[in-house]
């Protein structure tokens, strides 16, 4: 029972703070231009962090946070199966909202947050 209670602590603390750095990212894209469409849309299991539009063009955002490096980088946690996965789950989510993403630009980017230094990189599928 105090494991298990101390398990939830965690993981609702690792939620909370996961929370904390979408929103994060999300004022720091929207203060360079781009507009919220949809936030944590899940789709069988891989969760899409933002979806927002850069004026015509579509964009999948996946946050990464680290508070300290001595894990590693929070970009080096995107891995190229994540990056398919989340290309899957946008395709998913464009087609369910009747949008063709065959006809519209798109791009999937990152925001990583490594303490208070925040990176935006575009088109990580690239």
């Amino acid at each position: 029972p105090r494991s298990a209670y101390r398990y939830w602590q965690s993981n609702g603390m690792a939620r909370w703070i996961g929370h904390n750095q979408e929103k994060r990212a999300q004022q720091y894209l929207q203060r360079a231009g781009l507009t919220l469409v949809a936030k944590n849309v899940t789709y069988r299991g891989s969760e899409i962090d933002l979806i927002m539009k850069e004026q015509q063009t579509w964009v999948c955002v996946e946050v990464k946070y680290r508070q300290q490096d001595s894990h590693g980088h929070a970009a080096e946690t995107i891995s190229p199966a994540k990056i398919h996965r989340m290309g899957t789950a946008f395709q998913r989510y464009l087609s369910d909202n009747g949008i063709n993403s065959n006809m519209v630009p798109m791009r999937l980017d990152a925001v990583v947050i490594d303490g208070d230094t925040i990176n935006w990189l575009k088109n990580i599928a690239q």
